[in-house]
């Protein structure tokens, strides 16, 4: 199992509810991937879904970083060679 999977989960239940959070490994070649969704009320609007998303993914980080841990890398083959993490969240409503 992903090392990753459990402290996120606890940190985003947290702040949203037991119920409201599923956090799993990517499937196939992608185990290395997290992801995280996320039931919320609808937003007002597309600002507060983003206000959303981001605190989500900063707990997520943030949660990681007092653990010791990180994200999963990749290099892109965009032709930047840029580095991501391999960190998906999705926001229900």
């Amino acid at each position: 199992m992903n090392k990753l999977i459990k402290p996120i989960k606890k940190a985003l239940a947290k702040k949203y509810g037991y119920k409201n959070v599923s956090v799993k490994n990517g499937k196939g070649t992608a185990w290395g991937w997290v992801e995280a969704s996320i039931k919320i009320d609808e937003p007002k609007d597309r600002d507060e879904a983003y206000r959303i998303r981001k605190e989500a993914e900063e707990i997520a980080r943030e949660t990681l970083k007092k653990e010791g841990l990180k994200f999963y890398t990749y290099c892109s083959d965009d032709g930047y060679g840029s580095d991501r993490e391999c960190f998906l969240l999705d926001l229900n409503y």
